[in-house]
Protein backbone atom coordinates (compact mmCIF):
# COMPACT_ATOMS: atom_id res chain seq x y z
CA UNK A 1 0.00 0.00 0.00
CA UNK A 2 1.27 3.38 -0.91
CA UNK A 3 0.96 6.51 1.55
CA UNK A 4 -1.49 8.41 -0.48
CA UNK A 5 -4.16 5.47 0.36
CA UNK A 6 -4.00 6.22 4.13
CA UNK A 7 -5.70 9.88 5.16
CA UNK A 8 -3.98 10.82 7.97
CA UNK A 9 -6.16 13.53 9.79
CA UNK A 10 -3.66 16.55 11.40
CA UNK A 11 -4.47 15.75 15.59
CA UNK A 12 -6.35 19.01 15.97
CA UNK A 13 -8.23 19.44 12.62
CA UNK A 14 -12.33 20.03 12.26
CA UNK A 15 -11.94 16.40 10.38
CA UNK A 16 -10.30 14.92 13.45
CA UNK A 17 -12.30 15.96 16.17
CA UNK A 18 -15.46 15.18 13.96
CA UNK A 19 -14.39 11.58 13.70
CA UNK A 20 -13.48 11.64 17.56
CA UNK A 21 -17.18 12.96 18.11
CA UNK A 22 -18.18 10.38 16.00
CA UNK A 23 -16.82 7.32 17.63
CA UNK A 24 -17.84 8.30 21.35
CA UNK A 25 -21.38 8.94 19.59
CA UNK A 26 -21.19 5.37 18.23
CA UNK A 27 -19.51 3.43 21.46
CA UNK A 28 -22.52 5.54 23.80
CA UNK A 29 -25.27 4.32 21.11
CA UNK A 30 -24.41 0.75 20.97
CA UNK A 31 -24.09 0.07 24.48
CA UNK A 32 -26.78 -1.86 26.56
CA UNK A 33 -29.57 0.34 28.03
CA UNK A 34 -28.71 3.42 25.53
CA UNK A 35 -31.78 5.81 25.83
CA UNK A 36 -33.15 9.14 24.99
CA UNK A 37 -31.38 10.78 27.81
CA UNK A 38 -27.86 8.64 28.09
CA UNK A 39 -27.65 10.12 24.03
CA UNK A 40 -28.72 13.71 25.52
CA UNK A 41 -26.23 13.63 27.98
CA UNK A 42 -23.59 12.94 25.08
CA UNK A 43 -24.68 15.06 22.67
CA UNK A 44 -24.77 17.77 25.83
CA UNK A 45 -21.26 16.75 26.15
CA UNK A 46 -19.59 16.79 23.06
CA UNK A 47 -21.75 20.56 22.28
CA UNK A 48 -19.76 21.77 25.51
CA UNK A 49 -16.35 20.68 24.27
CA UNK A 50 -17.69 22.12 20.95
CA UNK A 51 -19.23 25.05 22.11
CA UNK A 52 -22.54 25.47 22.92
CA UNK A 53 -22.98 29.28 21.78
CA UNK A 54 -22.23 27.96 18.38
CA UNK A 55 -23.87 24.61 18.39
CA UNK A 56 -26.98 26.56 19.89
CA UNK A 57 -27.29 29.02 16.90
CA UNK A 58 -26.52 26.60 14.10
CA UNK A 59 -29.63 24.56 15.88
CA UNK A 60 -31.73 28.43 16.01
CA UNK A 61 -31.99 28.04 19.43
CA UNK A 62 -30.45 29.85 22.75
CA UNK A 63 -28.07 28.36 24.72
CA UNK A 64 -30.63 28.16 27.51
CA UNK A 65 -32.63 26.06 25.25
CA UNK A 66 -30.66 24.18 23.49
CA UNK A 67 -29.07 23.16 27.02
CA UNK A 68 -32.26 22.07 28.93
CA UNK A 69 -33.48 20.13 25.80
CA UNK A 70 -30.31 17.65 26.28
CA UNK A 71 -30.22 17.81 29.51
CA UNK A 72 -33.85 16.63 30.02
CA UNK A 73 -35.58 19.23 31.56
CA UNK A 74 -37.51 20.36 28.26
CA UNK A 75 -39.00 17.70 25.43
CA UNK A 76 -36.04 16.58 23.28
CA UNK A 77 -36.85 16.95 19.21
CA UNK A 78 -35.25 15.00 16.56
CA UNK A 79 -34.97 18.22 14.79
CA UNK A 80 -32.49 19.35 17.86
CA UNK A 81 -30.59 16.20 17.54
CA UNK A 82 -29.90 16.47 13.82
CA UNK A 83 -29.43 20.11 14.39
CA UNK A 84 -26.64 19.63 17.26
CA UNK A 85 -24.96 16.11 15.01
CA UNK A 86 -25.12 18.46 11.88
CA UNK A 87 -23.63 21.47 14.18
CA UNK A 88 -20.61 18.94 14.54
CA UNK A 89 -20.06 18.08 10.66
CA UNK A 90 -21.85 14.44 11.98
CA UNK A 91 -24.32 12.67 10.52
CA UNK A 92 -26.76 10.03 12.06
CA UNK A 93 -26.27 6.38 10.18
CA UNK A 94 -28.76 2.90 10.77
CA UNK A 95 -27.71 -0.43 10.45
CA UNK A 96 -28.54 -3.71 11.12
CA UNK A 97 -28.28 -4.46 14.67
CA UNK A 98 -27.58 -8.33 14.35
CA UNK A 99 -27.84 -10.07 11.19
CA UNK A 100 -30.89 -12.23 10.58
CA UNK A 101 -31.32 -15.34 11.30
CA UNK A 102 -33.32 -18.00 8.45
Amino acid sequence: MSDSEFKILPINSAAARAAERADYLDVRMRMEGCDESSIARALLLIAELDGMSRIAQACGLSVETLRRQLNGTRPLYLETVLGVMRAMNLQLRVEDREPLQS
